[in-house]
C-alpha cells in the first residue's frame, strides 16, 4: 500500500502538465529528474504521484495495476549515502508488502548492493517498480559514479527492464554516468498554475477555518505569482490580520516582508541563484537588462524555474520581469541594502564565505588566517587592540610574537580575501581590515 500523504487529498488534476510529464516517462519505463528552486513544491509533486488513488488510472490507463511506487525521503535518513539510501529502499519494499521477510541492515556497501539486488529480481517480473528519491541534494554530495552505474545495472537485471528513478532536486544534476541514458528530459516545477493556486487557497482557508472573497484569493495569487511557500505564508498571514488585502499587491509585498517567515523563503530563492543568475535578475529589476551582455542559457534556466515571465507579446529579453511583485520587492529591497556592501564569515573549518549582493564565494585559509578572521568576525565593528588579537590568534606561543609579524598575517589575510571582494563589489579600494594608528585593527567585514 503506497503511504498516505496530504497530497493524497488534491484534486486529480494537481499540477497536471508537470505530473502528466512525469508519468508519460514511467508509462515508456524511463526515468526523469525533477527539479525545483526553493519553496516550488517539487516534493508536493512527488508524493502526490506516490499516493493519489486517481494518479495511476487517470495516466496510465489500463497498466495501472501493473505499477508500484517506492519514495524515499533522504532528507530523513541518519546518513544519506550510499547504504543508508540501498537500506531504505529495501525496507520500503517490505512496508508496501512488495519482497517478504525482514529488511536487513547492512553496514558493509557491497553487501548491501548484492542483497538488493536479490530482493529486486525476486519481484514480480511483470510489476513495474517506480523508485523516488526524493530530497536527492542530501545525498547527491556523498555519492559517486559507482552508485548510479549500480542504479543502471540493477534496472537492467530486471527481465522487462522494468524499474524507474525518479530523482528531485533543486538544480539540475550533473551527468549521471551510465543511468544518463536512461533518463527523460527533465521536468521544472516551477509556480503553481491559477487553477492550482486557487485550490491551495482553498485547502488553507479550510485548515484556517477562514473564508476570504475573490478579491482577496485574486490579491494573493497577484502577490506571491503562485509560489507554493509564498502562497502559503501569505494566507496565513492574511487569515492572522497581518496583511491587508485592500491594498495593491506591491504594497502588499512590502508588508508580507515584514514576516520573517516570508523573508526567509526569500532569502532562500535567492540563494539557490548562481551569482550569474542573480546578476541577471538585479538587471531586470533595475531595467537594465541587455540581452547581448549576458548568458542566454542563464535566463533560459531563469525562465523554465518560473523566476522570470516574459510580459506581453514580444520575445524580448528586454520583456522580462520576476514572477511575482513579492519577490521583486525582495531583491528591490536586497540591492538597495547591500549595493556596495560586504559581510565575510568564518566557516569551519578553515574557510571564509564572503557574501555580497551578486552572490557568494569562499576562500580556503590557512590555520593561522582562520584564526585571524576568526578574531575579527567575533568583535565585528570593534578596534581590536594588537596585544588581544596576538593572544586570540597565538594562545600559548603569543609570548614571541611581536607586532610586525601580525602585522604580516594581517596583510596575508587582505591579499586572500581583498581581490575577490574588489572585483565582486567593483570597488578598487576595498581592505577587509583597517590598521588604526596606534591602536590596533577594525575589520570591515
Amino acid at each position: 500500500m503506497a503511504p498516505i500523504y496530504k497530497e493524497a487529498a488534491f484534486p486529480a488534476g494537481y499540477r497536471e502538465a508537470e505530473v502528466g510529464q512525469i508519468m508519460t516517462a514511467m508509462y515508456r519505463l524511463r526515468s526523469i529528474a525533477i527539479t525545483g528552486l526553493a519553496g516550488m513544491g517539487k516534493s508536493n509533486v512527488v508524493r502526490f504521484i506516490v499516493s493519489h488513488p486517481q494518479v495511476g488510472p487517470r495516466y496510465l490507463k489500463e497498466r495501472a495495476g501493473d505499477y508500484a511506487f517506492v519514495h524515499v525521503d533522504c532528507a530523513g535518513l541518519v546518513t544519506p549515502g550510499d547504504i543508508d539510501i540501498l537500506d531504505e529502499f529495501m525496507a520500503q519494499l517490505r512496508s508496501e508488502g512488495l519482497a517478504p521477510g525482514d529488511a536487513p541492515v547492512f553496514q558493509n556497501l557491497r553487501r548491501a548492493r548484492r542483497a538488493l539486488k536479490e530482493r529486486i529480481l525476486g519481484l514480480d517480473p511483470g510489476r513495474n517498480l517506480v523508485l523516488a528519491l526524493d530530497y536527492f541534494d542530501e545525498a547527491a554530495p556523498e555519492l559517486d559514479r559507482s552508485f548510479f552505474n549500480y542504479l543502471f545495472h540493477l534496472r537492467n537485471a530486471r527481465p522487462r527492464g522494468n524499474l524507474s528513478y525518479i530523482f528531485v532536486t533543486r538544480r539540475p544534476m550533473g551527468h549521471l554516468y551510465e543511468l544518463q541514458e536512461l533518463l527523460d528530459e527533465g521536468c521544472v516545477v516551477g509556480p503553481l498554475s491559477a487553477g492550482d493556486a486557487l485550490n491551495s487557497i482553498r485547502r488553507d482557508e479550510a485548515r484556517l477555518g477562514r473564508s476570504f472573497s475573490d478579491a482577496q484569493r485574486r490579491l494573493l495569487i497577484a502577490c506571491t505569482g503562485g509560489h507554493p511557500g509564498f502562497l502559503k505564508n501569505a494566507t496565513e498571514l492574511l487569515a492572522s490580520g497581518e496583511l491587508d488585502a485592500g491594498r495593491p499587491a506591491g504594497e502588499a509585498a512590502r508588508q508580507l516582508l515584514r514576516s520573517g517567515r516570508v523573508r526567509n523563503l526569500c532569502r532562500e530563492l535567492w540563494s539557490d541563484l548562481t551569482s550569474p543568475e542573480q546578476s541577471i535578475v538585479l538587471k531586470v529589476v533595475g531595467g537594465t537588462l541587455v540581452s547581448e551582455a549576458v548568458d542566454g542559457a542563464d535566463v533560459a534556466f531563469l525562465e523554465r524555474s518560473g523566476v522570470l515571465v516574459r510580459q506581453g507579446e514580444e520575445r524580448r529579453s528586454l520583456s522580462l520581469a520576476v514572477f511575482c511583485p513579492l519577490f521583486e520587492t525582495f531583491v528591490c529591497e536586497l540591492e538597495s541594502a547591500a549595493a556596495g556592501s560586504v559581510r565575510i564569515v568564518a566557516v569551519f573549518p578553515n574557510r571564509a564565505r564572503i557574501e555580497t549582493l551578486p552572490g557568494e564565494d569562499e576562500v580556503t585559509l590557512s590555520p593561522r588566517l582562520f584564526a585571524l578572521l576568526s578574531a575579527f568576525v567575533e568583535a565585528r565593528g570593534q578596534t581590536l587592540p594588537v596585544d588581544e588579537i596576538i593572544t586570540q590568534v597565538y594562545g600559548q606561543d603569543a609570548g614571541g610574537i611581536s607586532n610586525a609579524a601580525l602585522s604580516q598575517l594581517v596583510k596575508r589575510l587582505r591579499g586572500a580575501l581583498d581581490p575577490r571582494v574588489r572585483r565582486k563589489i567593483d570597488d578598487p579600494t576595498y581592505t577587509c581590515v583597517e590598521t588604526i594608528r596606534n591602536v590596533g585593527y577594525r575589520f570591515n567585514g
